[in-house]
C-alpha cells in the first residue's frame, strides 16, 4: 500500500516552489493579487485532477501471477460506461468477498500484498483500477480525490454481487482508499465491514491540511477559489465528500482504522475524529511515529494476522461483535505490543 501524494507531485522540494511562490504572491495587495489568487487556484486543481502520463513500467508490474493466486483478469463498467480493469483471485464456493481499493493516483497492484493474504486466508478479492488510475487510463479522464473514485468503488462492489450469490461483503482501503471505503460501506447497507488504513476526514480537510503543510500560508481566499474551480472542471464539491459526515450510517457494522502518529499527509487526528464518530463495534491501531500507510510495512505479520482475524469474526451471517478493547480509552490507548 503506497503512500498518497495528493496535491504534492512527486517529492523534490523544487515541485513545491510554484505553488508556495503564488500564494505568497496572493498576499499582495492590489487587483493582481487577484489575478494571482486565482493563479495559485487553478495551480491546485491542476495538480489534483489532471490526468498523467502512462510509464512504460506501469505496464510491467507484478500480477497474482507471481504470487502463485488463483485469478482471473476481469472488467466491469463504471457508472459512464467506461470498463474498469481488476483481478479477482477466486475461491470457489466460498460467499466471502474481500474488495481492496488503493490510494490516490494507485494501482491496483497496491494492494497485493494484504490482497494476497486474505486470498491465502480464504476469501474471494478483488483488486481494480479507478478511472484515471492505472494503466489503462483513458484521455480526458480526471482524478478527482473520491467522487468518481467511490462511484468505480461502488461499481467493483456491484460485480461482486455478480460473482457470488449473497456475498458477505468487506472493504479494504488505503489513504484516499480507505476514505472510498468508508463513504461505500456507508451508502450500502450489504457491506458488513470495513478496514481503513490512513483515511481523511474530508476532502476538503485534507486538501486544506496539505495546502498549509506545502505553504505555510492560510487557506483564503486560494482555496476558496479552487473549490469553485474544482466544480467547475468535475461537476463535484469537495463537501460531497466527507466521510465524517456519513460514518455514522454503518450503525452497528464494524470497522478497523490503522493510522500512523507521524503521518505528515493525513494528520492523525483525522483518524481520531473518524473513529469517535463511528457508531458501532469499531478498533483504532495507532502506531507511534510511523508516516502515512506506513504500519503495514513496519508491521506486515502483525498487520496481516489483525486484519484477517478482523474480517473472520466480521464476515458472518450474523451480526459481528469484535473481540479486545471496548472501551475509547483502551482502543485509543492501543499500539503494537
Amino acid at each position: 500500500m503506497k503512500t498518497a501524494n495528493y496535491i504534492k507531485t512527486k517529492s523534490s522540494s523544487s515541485k513545491n516552489k510554484p505553488l508556495k511562490q503564488l500564494g505568497l504572491l496572493a498576499l499582495a495587495g492590489g487587483a493582481s493579487a487577484g489575478l494571482v489568487s486565482f493563479g495559485a487556484a487553478r495551480y491546485v486543481v491542476n495538480e489534483l485532477t489532471k490526468l498523467r502520463p502512462v510509464e512504460y513500467s506501469e505496464n510491467y508490474g507484478f500480477t497474482p501471477f507471481e504470487l502463485q493466486v488463483d485469478y482471473e483478469e476481469v472488467a466491469f463498467p463504471a457508472t459512464n460506461g467506461r470498463l474498469l480493469k481488476g483481478w479477482w483471485m477466486t475461491r470457489p464456493g466460498e460467499r466471502r468477498v474481500v474488495v481492496a481499493v488503493s490510494g490516490y493516483r494507485g494501482h491496483k497492484e497496491d494492494m497485493l500484498g494484504i490482497g494476497t493474504i486474505l486470498w491465502r486466508g480464504g476469501y474471494n478479492v478483488l483488486l481494480f483500477d479507478y478511472r484515471a488510475h492505472g494503466p489503462d487510463r483513458a484521455e480526458g479522464e480526471l482524478v478527482t480525490l473520491g467522487h468518481r473514485e467511490l462511484e468505480d468503488m461502488q461499481s467493483a462492489i456491484e460485480y461482486a454481487r455478480s460473482r457470488i450469490e449473497n456475498p458477505l461483503l468487506g472493504v479494504v482501503g488505503a489513504s484516499m482508499g480507505a476514505a472510498v471505503a468508508l463513504m461505500a460501506a456507508a451508502r450500502d447497507p450489504e457491506v458488513k465491514a470495513v478496514w481503513a488504513d490512513s483515511p481523511f476526514s474530508s476532502q476538503r480537510d485534507i486538501i486544506n491540511h496539505v495546502w498549509r503543510h506545502q505553504t505555510h500560508l492560510p487557506a483564503r481566499p486560494v482555496l476558496d477559489l479552487a473549490e469553485r474551480l474544482f466544480a467547475s472542471r468535475t461537476g463535484h464539491r469537495w463537501v460531497d465528500f466527507a466521510p465524517i459526515d456519513e460514518i455514522n450510517k454503518l450503525g452497528n457494522r464494524p470497522v478497523f482504522f490503522v493510522h500512523g502518529s507521524g503521518d505528515t499527509m493525513v494528520p492523525v487526528d483525522q483518524a481520531y475524529r473518524l473513529y469517535a464518530a463511528a457508531p458501532g463495534p469499531k478498533e483504532l491501531w495507532i502506531e507511534d511515529g510511523i508516516e502515512h500507510c506506513g504500519v503495514y510495512f513496519a508491521h506486515r505479520q502483525e498487520y496481516t494476522k489483525r486484519c484477517a482475524r478482523f474480517f473472520e469474526k466480521a464476515l458472518v451471517d450474523h451480526d459481528p461483535v469484535l473481540d479486545g478493547p471496548t472501551s475509547d480509552a483502551e482502543v485509543l490507548s492501543e499500539s503494537k505490543g
